[in-house]
């Protein structure tokens, strides 16, 4: 294996990492108009990235890895407990993937798969929070002031990042 072909073999997990990073520079730099006691704003860039990937690359073997290494250092590095992202990152991948051959590859489909699976990671990681006793909000709030806010955070990222998305992985796609 030559080194360009080395290195194309290492850009999708870097795309993953500069979006995981970039949740916690929007989370950061956004803090005050993010979190507010009537809404909370959760930025999850690497999800977009994640589904876009399973349509774009389906033949990506690694993806279900890559989805396990992101939730880890979510779980480490973000919440200080592993398990919550670890597991359900990987799972709502796997069953995204399995599912993907009875879905079109349609802008709109894929659009309405992250809101799906934004929906499915922030209500896991919100009910285990409510089993261990770390939420003390009600599921209406969650729908009304978390879930909400966050699908449409998301939904405006997609919107303006889904084509870029697109060709850097079509791009990625075509070199290997």
């Amino acid at each position: 294996m030559n080194a360009p072909q080395l290195q194309r073999r290492y850009l999708l997990p870097v795309y993953l990492l500069v979006a995981f990073y970039l949740d916690g520079t929007i989370s950061h730099l956004g803090e005050q108009w993010l979190y507010t006691p009537d809404h909370t704003l959760i930025s999850r860039l690497f999800m977009l990235v994640l589904v876009v990937t399973v349509f774009m690359l389906p033949e990506e073997h690694q993806l279900i890895w890559y989805a396990t290494g992101i939730g880890f250092l979510y779980d480490l590095y973000y919440t200080g407990m592993i398990g919550m992202y670890t597991f359900a990152v990987p799972l709502i991948i796997y069953t995204i993937r399995y599912l993907k051959q009875y879905l079109p590859d349609s802008v709109f489909f894929i659009g309405l798969i992250d809101i799906l699976c934004l929906t499915l990671l922030e209500s896991a990681i919100y009910i285990m929070n409510r089993l261990i006793g770390y939420a003390t909000i009600t599921p209406i709030e969650f729908i009304s002031n978390v879930l909400a806010p966050t699908i449409a955070l998301n939904l405006v990222f997609f919107i303006f990042l889904y084509l870029p998305l697109k060709y850097l992985l079509l791009k990625l796609k075509s070199e290997r």
